[in-house]
């Protein structure tokens, strides 16, 4: 896996805690964890789906 995807994932992860934290939501360590598994999890079906297209 890329480093730009552990950017991009964790980048995503860091902004969604600022936003939530303007809006007064609250926050906590496990919801920051989630959100990483789900970016990684998303980036490993989209890496699958073009792995699929690229045999074909």
């Amino acid at each position: 896996m890329r480093i730009d995807v552990w950017i991009a994932v964790l980048l995503g992860a860091i902004l969604s805690f600022v936003i939530g934290n303007l809006y007064g939501q609250p926050l906590h360590w496990y919801l920051f964890i989630l959100i990483v598994f789900v970016g990684f999890f998303i980036n490993t079906i989209i890496l699958i789906l073009k792995m699929n297209d690229e045999n074909i």
